[in-house]
């Protein structure tokens, strides 16, 4: 019974080994892109950063939860809104213009 298990182990060496030992071919060179398609340029990635550096400053200066949320959702979200819908719809246009 051992010289079996002895036998199917040279075997299985033999079949399997050059397959783990052999070299792999490279990968074929696939760019990076994001899993939702979209990718982050300089620009965008500073809107964001002002985005969220205005909502905070105005936070910051307004006190929105001592004072009226409403004047602050004019002057700090309400112009954010409006500036990513407009990008929004702008990258809509821009690609099914193509």
């Amino acid at each position: 019974m051992q010289e079996i298990l002895v036998v199917a182990a040279i075997a299985a060496a033999i079949f399997f080994l050059p397959r783990l030992m052999g070299k792999k071919p490279e990968p074929a060179y696939k760019p990076y892109r994001r899993s939702l398609g979209i990718a982050l340029t300089g620009w965008m990635r500073l809107a964001i950063l002002v985005t969220i550096l205005w909502v905070a400053g105005c936070a910051a200066i307004m006190k929105p939860w001592a004072n009226s949320p409403f004047s602050f959702f004019f002057i700090g979200p309400g112009p954010i809104l409006v500036f990513w819908g407009v990008v929004w719809v702008w990258f809509g246009y821009k690609k099914h213009r193509r």
